[in-house]
């Protein structure tokens, strides 16, 4: 559900546009002073517990009441006082959003004040409008609709901006629209313009406009499905798989690393590499929060397909700079769940793109958990497979590499290969990401596990967000999806669709399962001996 909230200086014209978008939008204006201000002002002399108040809201809201301007203002501050500064707008969510039908599209509130307001709607993902106007039309407003004087007008423009801080919201709202030069029919088109591109999803995957990384094309497709479609060559990714097959040929007792967790991609994997004649070791790496199932899980199933599997501790591929940004990372989710900290998710998350590589030595905050994982486990894989004298680690990821190049739009070739060589004396080591070279899709994978009767644990779906398989991810992944507006495993989620593993539809399913867990981040990681 679309919800617009209206804040702005008195005299701005918050009701006029509020009713005109309505209009358009045919649904219903919902104002705050008679929901919430009006029938608490006619119905409690003093103000009684939060909980109580909020249960008969509900109930008295519903009846008509109106009380002077004065007695509303003291209200408001009565309220403010007493519960807290965005109490309205969270008695407003509470009455109107929690108990929406399904089916209902837009909300529209209007009649809200109070900067603290903003912030809880902002806090909450409504599209916030803030009206202004010069003083002079203000004035002149307010003196033809309501009769005031000159001298009243202005006295009453700067007791709302003492009171509500009314032009400080300016900086908090998502849409600033000047009334002074924007009639209502300009103004209503910069909002149903801006509520257009409100949250907008990619045609094919599901990236979202929420996401700060993510570009649109005047087609609605995004900048991802756009450069993957641009640069697939599957000529290119059969000679990758004819690379591939050339490993067969190293006389060992392993030939190939084969990356597995009991999940079906790797199980699946694990299978097919045995299939194709190659001679596996399976390996399990263990930063200390796998969920209880994946190291048991990946053992019982090495065992039924008769391959050797080991589990391998990396934490010693742990830096400083790595434990450095663990701690601010945990730091930043001990944060409490307001609009600033909103704004630093965002301004992290934005960071941490630019500085998740293997070879940065900054140490930035990881609101996306799998960014910081990463430098551990790509070091690990070069680390690990120098040791046993293998040089070709397999995957079951189903998305391609070169995907910075993808995001900073240069010149690429869709690859499902990665090389890693962090010295140019040293050998390289190749990582396949098999599914994809195979151009396998999710129902391939499923008759896959079907001959082997895999089946996934109680409770888990075929397809499943990261914090299925990480506890960490788990731990963070409430707060992350609140603040961020996107879960933070939709791009991984976006390139399985962009590639035709899995369907836009399941990938939707899975980002909006919230997985529940009883521990923070910072428990996650003292349980798993890294703080």
């Amino acid at each position: 559900m679309n919800r617009i909230v209206f804040f702005g200086e008195l005299g701005s014209g918050k009701t006029t546009l509020a009713k005109k978008i309505a209009n358009n939008l045919n649904c219903r204006v919902i104002e705050a002073s008679k929901s919430v201000v009006f029938p608490i002002s006619a119905n409690f002399r003093t103000l009684p517990k939060e909980k109580y108040l909020l249960k008969k809201l509900s109930k008295i809201s519903k009846k008509d009441a109106s009380v002077s301007r004065e007695i509303a203002k003291k209200t408001f501050l009565a309220l403010k006082r007493k519960y807290s500064p965005d109490f309205i707008a969270k008695a407003l969510h509470l009455l109107y959003v929690d108990t929406a039908p399904k089916d209902v599209k837009y909300l529209i509130f209007s009649g809200l004040r109070g900067l603290d307001n903003a912030k809880y709607c902002r806090l909450h993902n409504d599209l916030v409008v803030y009206l202004k106007s010069n003083k002079k039309d203000l004035v002149d407003r307010l003196c033809k609709d309501r009769g005031y004087t000159k001298e009243l007008s202005v006295a009453e423009i700067n007791e709302e901006q003492r009171l509500y801080k009314t032009k400080e919201i300016e900086e908090v709202a998502d849409l600033v629209i000047n009334t002074s030069s924007n009639n209502i029919i300009k103004a209503s088109k910069q909002i149903l313009s801006k509520l257009k591109n409100w949250r907008k999803m990619c045609k094919i995957c599901v990236n979202t406009n929420s996401n700060p990384a993510i570009k649109f094309d005047k087609f609605e497709i995004c900048h991802v499905c756009r450069s993957y479609k641009k640069n697939l060559d599957l000529k290119h990714l059969k000679k990758e798989l004819d690379f591939l097959k050339t490993f067969k040929k190293k006389n060992r007792k392993y030939n190939v690393l084969v990356g597995i967790s009991g999940g079906k991609d790797s199980t699946a994997t694990l299978y097919t590499i045995k299939k194709m004649g190659f001679k596996p070791l399976a390996f399990t790496f263990n930063l200390g929060y796998l969920p209880e199932t994946t190291i048991p899980r990946s053992k019982e199933i090495a065992k039924f397909l008769g391959v050797d599997h080991e589990v391998i501790n990396i934490r010693k591929y742990i830096r400083k700079i790595d434990l450095d940004s663990y701690k601010k990372t945990v730091k930043l989710y001990e944060e409490p769940f307001n609009f600033e900290t909103k704004k630093k998710f965002k301004k992290s998350y934005e960071i941490g793109r630019k500085h998740y590589s293997v070879k940065c030595n900054h140490s930035p905050v990881f609101v996306r958990t799998c960014q910081l994982c990463r430098r551990m486990v790509i070091r690990a894989y070069y680390g690990e497979a120098i040791k046993r004298n293998i040089s070709a680690i397999i995957l079951g990821i189903n998305e391609w590499t070169n995907l910075s190049a993808a995001q900073k739009g240069k010149e690429y070739k869709v690859s499902g290969v990665r090389k890693l060589q962090p010295e140019k004396n040293k050998p390289p080591i190749y990582i396949f990401h098999l599914p994809f070279l195979l151009q396998r899709n999710s129902k391939n994978t499923k008759r896959i596990l079907n001959k082997i009767k895999w089946r996934p644990p109680k409770g888990e779906d075929f397809i499943e967000s990261n914090s299925n398989s990480c506890l960490y991810a788990r731990s963070t992944e409430r707060m992350a999806k609140r603040l961020l507006e996107f879960h933070p495993d939709s791009t991984r989620l976006a390139r399985e669709v962009t590639v035709g593993f899995i369907t836009k539809k399941q990938a939707l399913k899975a980002l909006g399962k919230i997985h529940p867990y009883k521990f923070s981040p910072r428990q996650v990681l003292k349980r798993a001996k890294i703080l």
